[in-house]
């Protein structure tokens, strides 16, 4: 019987652990679709799929192929305590069009990625298609 729960305890403990928030969202992300509050998911047509790689420390590579620059250097910032939503948030810089655009993390882990826009209403889903450089 202790063999038991010492078992189940080491399972419990294993299970949740997890790498941290930043090491999980770190790599190269393609947004795949963007639902509505009610669910309605739009897939995102292959030719317009978007890249989001993100780097440490808070560096991200943004490419869109309708943007005529393809691919733009922006900054991230990661929040994980004390924000609007008391949910973990990323906040993306686009410095030299001086705007920003806020997330909440819904969901981060090896392979996908989903992020909330208050701004907007609504949610993008990207899936992990590769590592980070270094």
């Amino acid at each position: 019987m202790k063999k038991i729960l010492f078992s189940l305890l080491i399972l419990s403990f294993a299970l949740g652990c997890s790498a941290p928030l930043q090491e999980r969202v770190l790599g190269i992300w393609e947004r795949t679709s963007t639902c509505t509050p009610e669910g309605q998911c739009q897939d995102t047509p292959a030719d317009k799929v978007q890249k989001l790689t993100l780097l440490r420390p808070g560096l991200a590579i943004y490419e869109n192929p309708e943007d005529p620059e393809r691919q733009r250097k922006i900054e991230y910032e990661l929040f994980e305590k004390d924000t609007k939503s008391n949910s973990p948030e990323i906040l993306f810089r686009f410095l030299n069009l001086g705007f920003q655009i806020r997330y909440v993390i819904l969901k981060a882990d090896k392979d996908k990625l989903e992020l909330f826009n208050p701004d907007r209403n609504n949610t993008e889903i990207y899936k992990k298609v590769g590592v980070a450089p270094e």
